[in-house]
Formats: C-alpha cells, sequence, structure tokens
C-alpha cells in the first residue's frame, strides 16, 4: 500500500496498492483509477511522482499543455499570506 497525495496537499491522501514485477519495477494498482479518474487525468497529461520512502508519495499533474495542475491552494493548506500588505 501507498499514501499517495497531491504534491502540493499534504492533508488529503488517497490509498493505492502497488505492485511489483521481477525487474523490480513498481505499477499502481487498487485505488489508481480512483484517483485518475477524481483528478480527471487523460491521454497526454504528464504525471511527475516523488517516492519519500514510508510508503509516502506525491504526484504533480501536468496536463497537455503542460501547465501544472493544482486542485487545491497552496496558501490554504501552508497559511501563506504573501497577497496581504505588510504594515
Amino acid at each position: 500500500m501507498m499514501h499517495l497525495r497531491e504534491a502540493s496537499c499534504g492533508y488529503y491522501r488517497w490509498i493505492v496498492n502497488a505492485i511489483y514485477d521481477a525487474c523490480g519495477k513498481m505499477y499502481l494498482n487498487i485505488g489508481w483509477e480512483k484517483f485518475a479518474r477524481h483528478h480527471s487525468l487523460e491521454t497526454g497529461f504528464i504525471l511527475l511522482f516523488s517516492y519519500f520512502g514510508d510508503r509516502d508519495m506525491s504526484v504533480k499533474v501536468f496536463d497537455e499543455t503542460s501547465c501544472r495542475r493544482d486542485y487545491h491552494n497552496d496558501r490554504d493548506y501552508h497559511g501563506d499570506n504573501t497577497d496581504e500588505e505588510e504594515d
């Protein structure tokens, strides 16, 4: 089992079953289809995975124009107030 999350979203993790072939390549299995459907992944999208160990993995999604798709606002999670003026 892997914990997959969107790269900019640390508070929601999808549980995805991973399987390995004889060469040690990992494939995402049960749970991946639900993640893909929820994020409207399409042919031509580019996915960049980062593995952090201990079954923790993040993914960045880029659409067919190579623009990153953000499903959550980074500032909502990190509490960034960069849009506010300083006193």
